[in-house]
């Protein structure tokens, strides 16, 4: 009899102990559960970022939409008179696009963009059918010496212009600077973005 009761006892506690470690594992497997999919979803969530990019997304159809960008236009650099460059964007694709205000022009790693001369803004943005150019002229130093002594550059960046007027998203166009390099000063400045070369290179 004690031997059978001893066995009913040991076998009452094993039953205790595994539902104990049942619903500890349960509890605990919930709540990481819980967490880990709390933090998945959040993470999915901001990722929401894949929620937000659609709304980002949204915005570019009007931005982008009609706005040329470095996707639509291939750049190029050329030397101009006086020291100056020409920029030459053509629509490369298979729809008219905009291009709008003026480059957003850094050269090697500045922060600033050159500034702009107001004087060449034209009546309208410039609609640039497929293969044909939009042109902005720029000019790297002052004549009169105001920029300072300046200094050589390797590199063009060009940023594009939303019809809000701010810069497109995306990675700037590149182009390759004739010969290598340019020598800029603190006064380097670029037009408006204009239908032909003569307008782009004025004054």
């Amino acid at each position: 009899m004690r031997h059978g009761r001893a066995l009913r006892l040991a076998g009452a506690a094993l039953t205790v102990t595994a539902a104990l470690g049942l619903t500890a594992c349960g509890g605990d497997g919930g709540k990481d559960d819980g967490k880990g999919n709390g933090k998945g979803a959040a993470a999915a969530s901001p990722s929401g970022d894949a929620a937000e990019a659609p709304s980002v997304d949204d915005g570019k159809p009007q931005d982008k939409g009609d706005a040329c960008g470095p996707g639509d236009l291939t750049v190029e650099a050329r030397k101009a008179p006086g020291g100056r460059l020409l920029l030459v964007a053509t629509n490369t694709g298979a729809k008219p696009c905009t291009a709008y205000g003026f480059p957003f022009l850094r050269f090697d790693q500045d922060q600033a963009t050159a500034g702009v001369g107001e004087e060449s803004k034209p009546k309208a943005p410039v609609k640039v059918a497929p293969g044909k150019a939009a042109y902005a002229g720029v000019t790297p130093t002052a004549a009169d010496g105001s920029g300072g002594p300046g200094r050589d550059v390797k590199k063009l960046s060009v940023t594009f212009q939303t019809a809000g007027g701010d810069p497109l998203p995306g990675d700037p166009a590149a182009p390759a600077l004739p010969g290598g390099s340019l020598h800029v000063d603190d006064q380097a400045r670029a037009t408006y973005w204009v239908d032909g070369e003569a307008a782009a290179l004025k004054g």
